[in-house]
């Protein structure tokens, strides 16, 4: 059984996007969290002037991690490599995952890393930690 798994991705807002980059991201989240009660957190924040965006998830294991990938490919309608090579308000730039998740969550963005059109960190070994949550209920904003 893996450890936790903590996937964070970093991605500009191209110009005049942060709109519908906002409206994209409550529905696409409401989505995971009535699909995925596995997730033990998703947020996304932004920097103050709405050019950046970073996505924080928190799984239990890798295959939550697996399950979270097979959900974004059906709310797409498409393998996310597909969708994020043709959205018209995101530019990622950086993928830092802490915890060893699956080959298939790996090879996911590799392509991507081998073009050097992102750059993703890896820390693999989880030496200790805790998670705690208070209520088991989700706090959205």
């Amino acid at each position: 059984m893996s450890g936790p798994i903590i996937f964070i991705t970093t991605a500009s807002i191209k110009e005049g996007k942060l709109e519908d980059y906002k409206r994209f991201a409550k529905e696409l989240l409401e989505n995971f969290e009535a699909r995925e009660p596995q997730i033990i957190a998703m947020n996304v924040f932004l920097n103050e002037d709405g050019t950046e965006m970073t996505s924080i998830q928190i799984h239990p294991n890798a295959a939550s991690m697996d399950s979270h990938m097979e959900v974004v490919n059906q709310v797409l309608g498409e393998d996310m490599a597909q969708w994020v090579d043709r959205a018209d308000f995101l530019e990622i730039k950086h993928i830092e995952i802490y915890g060893m998740p699956s080959e298939a969550v790996l090879k996911a963005d590799q392509p991507w890393v081998d073009s050097g059109a992102i750059t993703r960190g890896l820390k693999p070994v989880h030496v200790a930690g805790f998670t705690r949550s208070t209520s088991g209920r989700a706090h959205p904003r």
